[in-house]
């Protein structure tokens, strides 16, 4: 007979893990077979910003809330990570760069330091954004920043430093540009746009956000990129008929500029940023595809001039100007194609004086550059006597000095700077030259 009392027998239940704790949504890893492209542009980005004459920043990942309260994105506060710090204090994971590296410029009194003063950081920035293909919440950027300039061959500078950078890494692009003008333009502007979407049942046609700023913030409209939102802007009025005569000029000589350096552009006269603070100049370099059409929805990189936001941040008024790389989005567009030049040991530096002058040096950089010369420069000083001391503290085996007449006269200054000797040259005899009296390695920079 059965024991009435014992317990039925089981089977012993099989142990479980535990489910696997995925990744946030809207982060990506950068895991071992993405992370070597991801470094080499981050390098080469490091390079090419130090060749150009900009000195590094890092700035901390967390950063007071008011810096970009201050300063917003349109919807910026949905947008932010806020975070509880210390008692009284705000904190904020930084959605973008140029702030912090504001801040650190008011706080360390860099507007003692001769002007203008050139930065670059490379660094995280978290934004909760709405999920798209190739947007991320967290995501690397590459700012440069001259702050302190107010000449259009700022804006001509950083183009043509981003133009090229593009370039070397065979990224397909296509440069968008427009002025925003002064604040009294946009004012103007502002109003004729409001009449604008008021006509013959316009405002019923926009999205939902759209329809949020009508009356408050008209230039958001001109960011959206909605299709039936688009469609609309094709026939809206444009901004550049409200320009004040000094906008206009400052316009038209970044245009002059990029024109003598063959740098190609799409003028766009509703191209605007996402963020508030920008001021005449604007830009974005949207990649292309095969055919050549480009994507406005996930521009490679965007900025423009920004005169009055170190004011607003607590600083004196500093005209300035900057421009951001996302890093994720560039590598997803080179992958497989690049391979760092090795480093040349003997430096050529070239001095010039006067904006002719600079922006021939700036053609003779970029050539002298890719034929594999290790050429440096500082574009940044008008003194001569400076950029020579420059030179040195380079130990540069050679300088080329081009200045006004040279410029007229199509020739150029090579002066050995061990010796002290120097040649006139015909300006485009110089490489030749170069060829025969400094050692370079050649090799093949892409794959």
């Amino acid at each position: 007979m059965p024991n009435r009392n014992m317990p039925a027998f089981k089977k012993p239940v099989e142990k479980r893990s535990a489910k696997a704790i995925d990744r946030l949504l809207g982060m990506k890893d950068i895991v071992p077979s993405e992370f070597r492209y991801f470094s080499t542009v981050s390098d080469k980005a490091a390079s090419l910003a130090e060749l150009y004459s900009f000195n590094a920043i890092k700035t901390p990942v967390i950063e007071n809330a008011e810096l970009y309260k201050r300063s917003s994105r349109h919807n910026n506060d949905k947008e932010l990570y806020g975070l509880d710090c210390e008692k009284g204090e705000n904190g904020i994971l930084r959605p973008e760069l140029t702030q912090g590296i504001l801040r650190a410029y008011i706080e360390n009194n860099f507007a003692e330091l001769p002007q203008p003063v050139r930065l670059y950081s490379i660094g995280p920035v978290f934004r909760r954004e709405k999920m798209q293909t190739g947007r991320y919440r967290e995501s690397n950027q590459f700012n440069l920043e001259i702050i302190g300039e107010n000449k259009p061959m700022a804006e001509a500078l950083l183009l043509a430093a981003a133009y090229n950078f593009f370039q070397d890494l065979q990224a397909n692009f296509q440069i968008q540009i427009n002025s925003l003008g002064k604040i009294d333009c946009r004012k103007e502007y502002a109003g004729k746009l409001n009449n604008f979407y008021k006509e013959r049942g316009r405002r019923s046609k926009l999205c939902n956000n759209c329809k949020k700023y009508l009356g408050k913030n008209m230039i958001a409209l001109l960011d959206c990129k909605e299709e039936v939102c688009q469609q609309l802007l094709a026939e809206a009025p444009q901004i550049a008929d409200c320009l004040s005569d000094e906008s206009r000029e400052h316009f038209a000589k970044v245009l002059e500029y990029l024109d003598e350096l063959n740098i190609p552009y799409n003028f766009n006269p509703y191209l605007v940023r996402g963020l508030s603070y920008y001021n005449d100049t604007v830009f974005e370099f949207w990649p292309t595809n095969d055919e050549g059409i480009a994507n406005s929805k996930l521009a490679l990189a965007g900025g423009g001039r920004y005169d009055n936001l170190v004011e607003s941040l607590g600083g004196r008024p500093t005209p300035s100007v900057g421009l951001a790389i996302g890093l994720e989005r560039l590598v997803s567009k080179i992958k497989d194609k690049l391979i760092l030049p090795d480093l040349k040991e003997e430096v050529v530096f070239l001095a010039q004086l006067g904006d002719q002058a600079k922006i021939k040096s700036l053609i003779l950089f970029e050539e002298l550059r890719r034929a594999g010369f290790n050429v440096r420069q500082s574009f940044s000083t008008d003194s001569l006597k400076n950029q020579m001391e420059e030179a040195s503290r380079l130990k540069a085996k050679i300088s080329l000095i081009l200045g006004k007449k040279e410029v007229m006269d199509e020739t150029i200054l090579l002066r050995d700077m061990e010796s002290g000797v120097q040649e006139t040259l015909a300006f485009k005899k110089v490489k030749d030259k170069l060829e025969k009296k400094v050692n370079r390695k050649e090799g093949v920079i892409y794959g």
